[in-house]
């Protein structure tokens, strides 16, 4: 994850806090929600990517033993095979950003502050004012 992306998922947490304050929902709560609706969909993203486009390119079994220059030397393979090539990493990038959707999705799902509403005699005293 480098800084520019964690730059832009701060950036819509916060558009999201903000779109949170006008429907009259706890803005601090929602973008806490996307913070972590993203990182989590980053994650998945590299489940997808290692399993389905990388598993021939390192040992997925070394993950598992109990050396640690062996964890290491897969480490290195895995990190090598996703950052050699541009979808790998744009894909889960991809899936971050579905992460702030679905939580946008849910917010603009929600119903706006409801406005106060104003009695059918104070309606009437208005337009007698406006006709005068």
């Amino acid at each position: 994850m480098d800084i520019v992306y964690v730059v832009l998922i701060i950036f819509l947490s916060v558009r999201n806090s903000a779109k949170a304050k006008l429907k009259g929902q706890n803005p601090l709560l929602w973008g806490f929600m996307t913070l972590f609706a993203s990182f989590v969909a980053f994650i998945i993203g590299e489940m997808v990517v290692v399993f389905a486009f990388c598993r021939d390119q390192f040992n997925i079994e070394l993950f598992s033993s109990g050396d640690p220059k062996s964890r290491a030397l897969a480490t290195q393979q895995l990190a090598d095979a996703i950052n050699s090539n541009f979808l790998h990493s744009s894909t889960i990038e991809l899936f971050g950003l579905g992460g702030y959707l679905l939580i946008r999705y849910v917010l603009d799902s929600k119903p706006d502050k409801k406005k106060p509403e104003v009695h059918w005699m104070d309606k009437m005293g208005e337009q007698k004012s406006e006709n005068h």
